[in-house]
């Protein structure tokens, strides 16, 4: 019989109720000596622990105990039955009881009757009101509802083996506990599996887990941070939901902090990004497209296009148009000539020259546009990849892992060079500045990696999301976070010419009243930034030094708002087909009237040949200096993306499936 005991000398007053707790099996105590604990909040865990267990029929859950730091961890199993196990924190991590089975019917009557008699009061003072009311509220919660079997998915057994000059660490998950994972911190369980880890020519008999997370804080050092990060990384590709998981987001941080302490801080020599032309000068050499005055825009051809996805990407390289989703990709020729149409259920992804890759459940593969046969391919089934891929120098290619994290290849080969899954994450962007790669997650976390080892250099803490790209400014990053009514600018050393160890210190952070910014935009050193407030669309304005020179309201769509630079100001426009000119002091110089309902993706203006593409459900094209409309597509429900290209050629997908090309049938200009 499972019995939760409470003591009978409980002392204090309201919910503060301290006393000595027992759980005991059979009269055999399962816990060590708990004799000063807070019995409101010890109630309170076992009610939470059997609402996870009865009524979110959670896999797992956990018990714990300040003082000591113990952890109750369970774990269900097939039917009614369920694995305790008891894992003391306090100095080095290890568990002290168990594993033990239990009926889960025996433990809510024990904690139903343990909580009745603090709720009548017997041998304590009594709760007040509030209080009662509340463990009342939870005990009806956790046992008014009938106990369903546990009928777990079988899994095949997973294996993990890393090993090192100094250090071995390995993994026996036999009856795939390690796939019964949850967001919150009742995961532990699922993490208490068979193996070993052996250290010195010694092997120590807690879990792996357990026994890894107390050699790092008895004798950290290359050897089990590296360990730590494979780890890590393992898990991530075993079950998504490790990426979320708070203990394993403190091995991953452990091990990336410690890892950055022993780099050497030599000097980075990353060049900055280039600085941007001047625009040409209005006397002298004429341009080779001068102002134009009209365009007429023909549509050359339409093709249909399947992708699986409700929302498709447009791509444009030099030879070849890519539509592109998470699972699929379809390759056209600029001439409408179909070259690929490739499918893959963990991920297609394609780069701007026509490079296709495709991950199945046993490999993963690498085509070339149009040639029948791989140019390599490799048994890898547990990689899943992201449509967004990209060369990123000596001849290697840089992937999205899912949606959280990237992973580089080797372009010839295939093999993989290095991975960096981010944790706590469930997206991240991405941006390569010169040897840099800056990662931003929804958690808020900026992470500096090296392109060519995968080195975290820094990692920046966050208070709000960061879902765009960051902007270069000079060796520094700008970058913006928005979460809801929140939105905060900040500049940090993304790139430095000192030590190594000054990467990633901010500059200066700005608060902003916008609601759902956008990607921000520097000019000549000034940081643009757009979203929505009171309603309405608005633009802000701030120097390098993080002041605010200026905040506008703007006729747009603040929620769909997007910029483009121009000349020392920025060109804004909304989904609506709306946009309006921003001179350097926020004066409007031109305004351009929406079509109707906006589209259901953020795209912002670009700007080709002396004009600017604005999108919307009609594309139109206009003379960004007046504002003066030159040529529009007929207008299309829908629109998923829109590209256009040098000699103003315009690709608009739309998500019914077709995918349209418009070409410049004339173009008069006024050239002298």
């Amino acid at each position: 019989m499972l019995t939760l005991r409470l003591g009978d000398r409980r002392r204090g007053q309201a919910t503060q109720l301290r006393d000595r707790v027992s759980l005991e099996l059979e009269g055999v105590p399962l816990l060590p000596s708990v004799d000063d604990a807070d019995v409101v909040a010890w109630l309170h865990g076992w009610l939470d622990a059997l609402r996870a267990l009865v009524v979110a029929r959670a896999p797992t859950a956990q018990v714990s105990l300040d003082a000591p730091a113990l952890e109750l961890c369970l774990l269900r199993r097939p039917g009614l039955t369920l694995e305790l196990s008891v894992v003391c924190l306090d100095g080095e991590p290890r568990r002290v009881s168990g594993p033990v089975t239990i009926d889960l019917l025996e433990l809510r009557a024990a904690v139903e009757a343990a909580t009745r008699g603090v709720l009548r009061g017997a041998g304590a003072p009594a709760l007040h009101l509030e209080g009662a009311l509340a463990l009342e509220e939870k005990l009806r919660e956790a046992t008014g509802r009938a106990v369903a079997p546990f009928s777990p998915q079988r899994h095949p057994a997973w294996r993990f083996f890393e090993a090192s000059e100094t250090a071995s660490l390995e993994l026996d998950d036999r009856d795939g506990r390690t796939m019964l994972v949850t967001r919150g911190t009742g995961s532990l369980a699922a993490l208490l599996t068979a193996g070993a880890l052996r250290l010195g020519g010694a092997t120590s008999s807690q879990p792996p887990f357990l026994a890894l997370m107390g050699a790092l804080r008895r004798q950290p050092g290359r050897p089990l941070w590296e360990l730590g990060l494979s780890l890590c990384a393992a898990l991530h590709e075993r079950h998504p939901g490790w990426a979320t998981n708070p203990w394993v987001d403190a091995l991953f941080v452990r091990c990336t902090e410690g890892l950055a302490s022993v780099r050497a801080p030599t000097p980075d020599a990353t060049p900055a990004p280039p600085p941007r032309p001047p625009a040409p000068s209005s006397r002298g050499s004429l341009a080779a497209v001068g102002s134009p005055r009209r365009v007429t825009l023909t549509p050359r051809w339409s093709r249909p296009v399947a992708l699986g996805a409700p929302r498709g990407r447009l791509t444009l390289g030099p030879r070849v148009v890519t539509v592109h989703a998470s699972q699929a990709a379809q390759l056209f020729t600029p001439a409408g000539r179909e070259l690929r149409r490739a499918y893959a259920p963990r991920g297609v992804a394609t780069t701007s020259d026509g490079l296709v890759l495709t991950a199945t459940e046993e490999r993963l593969s690498c085509f070339v546009r149009d040639e029948s046969s791989a140019r390599w391919s490799r048994n890898d089934g547990t990689l899943r990849i992201g449509p967004e891929a990209r060369w990123c120098g000596d001849g290697r290619l840089l992937l999205r892992l899912g949606s959280r994290g990237v992973v580089v290849l080797e372009g010839l080969t295939g093999r993989e060079a290095y991975r960096f899954d981010p944790p706590r994450a469930q997206r991240s962007a991405f941006t390569a500045l010169g040897a840099r790669l800056v990662v931003g997650t929804d958690a808020g976390d900026l992470f500096g990696v090296d392109l060519s080892d995968g080195q975290v250099r820094f990692r920046i803490k966050g208070p709000l999301a960061s879902p765009w790209p960051v902007a270069p400014l000079k060796h520094d990053a700008v970058v913006v976070l928005t979460q809801g009514t929140q939105t905060v600018v900040a500049r940090f050393a993304a790139l430095t010419r000192g030590p190594a160890a000054q990467a990633g210190a901010v500059a200066w952070t700005c608060a902003l009243p916008l609601e759902v910014a956008a990607a921000p935009v520097v000019v000549r050193g000034r940081v643009f930034v757009t979203g929505r407030h009171d309603d309405r669309g608005a633009v802000a304005c701030l120097s390098a030094r993080g002041e605010v020179l200026w905040q506008r309201a703007v006729p747009l769509d603040g929620a769909t708002s997007a910029l483009v630079a121009f000349e020392r100001g920025v060109i804004a426009s909304d989904g609506r087909g709306a946009a309006v000119r921003l001179l350097p002091d926020g004066t409007p110089a031109w305004v351009l009237g929406g079509l109707g309902e906006p589209l259901a993706a953020r795209l912002a203006p670009r700007l080709a040949r002396g004009t600017v593409l604005v999108p919307g459900a009609s594309v139109r094209l206009l003379d960004p200096t007046s504002g003066r409309l030159l040529a529009a597509t007929p207008e299309a429900p829908e629109v998923a993306d829109v590209a256009v290209g040098r000699s103003l050629t315009i690709y608009t997908y739309v998500e019914a499936g077709t995918l349209t090309c418009f070409e410049p049938g004339a173009v008069l200009s006024i050239v002298g």
